[in-house]
């Protein structure tokens, strides 16, 4: 059914935001939070399947420990790609 409701325009920004960043619609948050709010379950959500890159051979499993590698690895060229050079 459709219907018209005036929602702060924050709520409304911060509500568009959440839903957007979730991979939903407005109208599937709106619904979520009516349920909740009326003591009602919220109907599961499939899966999303992502599809599968092939890796470099011999790179073995990505962990948690070989992203933190990574990361701390980028950030380390990003500083010194940034670094001013010294003055003398």
């Amino acid at each position: 059914m459709k219907t018209t409701v005036e929602i702060p325009d924050e709520l409304f920004r911060e509500a568009k935001a959440t839903a957007a960043r979730n991979g939903a619609k407005l109208k599937d948050l709106i619904a979520d939070g009516l349920r909740l709010a009326l003591g009602r379950s919220t109907p599961e959500r499939r899966l999303l399947r992502f599809p599968l890159v092939p890796g470099k051979r011999g790179a073995g499993p990505l962990t948690a420990a070989k992203v933190n590698e990574i990361e701390a690895a980028e950030a380390g060229e990003r500083d010194a790609r940034h670094a001013r050079p010294s003055r003398r």
